[in-house]
């Protein structure tokens, strides 16, 4: 019952499935992302020929049927099914259940997260139970309460709230990772396991707007109404406070598209003159009018996008991978960010920030993993004074937060979205007043 919390591209899944073996811990229960299922499928073929395995796809019972997950020893399925399977599964007797990228039950209310926790219980009490994520804290080390019910070790811990209360605060994140590491924690990072493994590194590419008085007329409008409200919203009823603090990311992911718009005419260019020297690249964007503007523009590239299919994914995927395959991929950060290996490439630009430190880092280590030859650079795309470098400046101070308990690391703790009010709500007019 434990985290195997290796660092992205260190192998967790082949850990996961040799555990399983070692153990005889059969039947057992995959749960995983959508988009990950073909990967658990495809590496089960490989590293456990001789098991019998079933992807589920849909609630139905007939889906179940068709799959022939009664019968299987592996049966792998998305969170978004569990609980129209959670009869099915209990049948089945499991000795084992892995839940991948486990994060994904950081919510303690969502319907997901409550059925993982119900199968975890299913399992017998000698059997294993497995969390898998390189980042199982994506903001806030609460987040681990509900993954660590999904192991039944939440009682180690006493409960949540004393969880909360024991390890508040900064100062308290290194006790915190060395308490996890004490129960149900495994952490190994590539420096320790894979010294061979070649660096990398990020890079900032400088690109100006285009629409800069459209940007900096929103962007004042922005400022003007975040001064107009508390800047601590916890002292606010707490309707009032969620409404407000909705409305905020609203505004604030507008001007992100407003950046991202202004910087297309400079960052096509420089995805053409890359693309140019013949090396293999990877892209990612956030919002759907980026990525199809770099489509449009390289009709020719791979995708993988939110709105592909699984399969259409993993043919993208297989294809860039292939030495004679097209050399650029355009992937969502969100669809793509996870569980996929893309170590033909050696370098990734972002056309977009997101606001969790820990998806970059996710998406990056799509190249940097097993199997890279050559030293991986992160190309960073960004407009100066904007949303983009404030967003930068504070992602960076942010990564201290998860590296404390990831990693044993401790820095400062503040939300991004908050940060980033903040840092707007003292910044100058100085763009209208020298306009006017």
């Amino acid at each position: 019952r434990t985290f195997i919390a290796d660092e992205q591209g260190l192998g967790k899944t082949v850990q996961a499935l040799a555990a399983l073996e070692a153990d005889g811990a059969f039947p057992a229960a995959i749960v995983c992302p959508a988009g990950l299922k073909l990967n658990w499928e495809r590496e089960a073929e490989r590293w456990l020929p001789g098991r019998r395995i079933a992807v589920v796809h849909g609630r139905s019972a007939e889906g179940w049927r068709r799959s022939g997950a009664s019968e299987a020893e592996l049966v792998v399925l998305n969170y978004e099914v569990v609980e129209a399977h959670g009869q099915r599964l209990a049948a089945l007797g499991l000795g084992a259940v892995v839940f991948d990228e486990s994060h994904y039950c950081k919510e303690p209310r969502a319907k997901r997260t409550k059925a993982a926790i119900e199968l975890g219980g299913q399992v017998a009490e000698d059997g294993l139970r497995l969390a898998l994520s390189g980042t199982p804290i994506v903001n806030h080390p609460r987040e681990l309460v509900s993954q660590l019910r999904l192991l039944g070790r939440l009682p180690d811990f006493g409960s949540g709230a004393r969880l909360s209360r024991r390890f508040r605060g900064p100062e308290a994140l290194e006790r915190l990772h060395w308490h996890l590491r004490a129960h149900c924690y495994v952490r190994r990072t590539k420096a320790e396991v894979l010294p061979q493994l070649p660096p990398k590194r990020q890079e900032t590419v400088v690109l100006r707007l285009d629409n800069a008085a459209d940007y900096r007329a929103a962007e004042e409008d922005v400022i003007a109404w975040l001064r107009a409200q508390p800047l601590d919203l916890r002292t606010l009823e707490a309707k009032v406070a969620a409404a407000l603090r909705a409305e905020q990311l609203v505004r604030l992911n507008h001007l992100r598209q407003l950046a991202a718009a202004g910087k297309l005419h400079a960052a096509l260019p420089w995805i053409h003159d890359f693309a140019a020297t013949g090396e293999p690249l990877v892209v990612f964007a956030e919002h759907r009018s980026v990525q199809k503007a770099v489509l449009e523009r390289f009709p020719d590239a791979l995708h993988v996008l939110g709105s592909d299919s699984a399969i259409a994914r993993e043919r993208a995927v297989q294809a860039f991978q292939d030495p004679g395959g097209p050399p650029l991929l355009v992937c969502s950060l969100k669809a793509a960010g996870h569980g996929l290996t893309l170590t033909r490439a050696s370098n990734v630009a972002f056309l977009e920030l997101d606001w969790t430190p820990a998806r970059h880092d996710q998406a990056e280590d799509r190249c940097h993993r097993i199997g890279q030859h050559d030293a991986v650079t992160a190309w960073y795309l960004l407009a100066p004074e904007t949303i983009d470098e404030t967003m930068a400046t504070l992602l960076g101070r942010k990564r201290g937060i998860i590296g404390a308990v990831t990693d044993g690391r401790a820095l400062d703790d503040e939300r991004l979205v908050q940060a980033v009010v903040r840092e707007l709500r003292g910044k100058p007019y100085r763009h209208l007043q020298a306009a006017a």
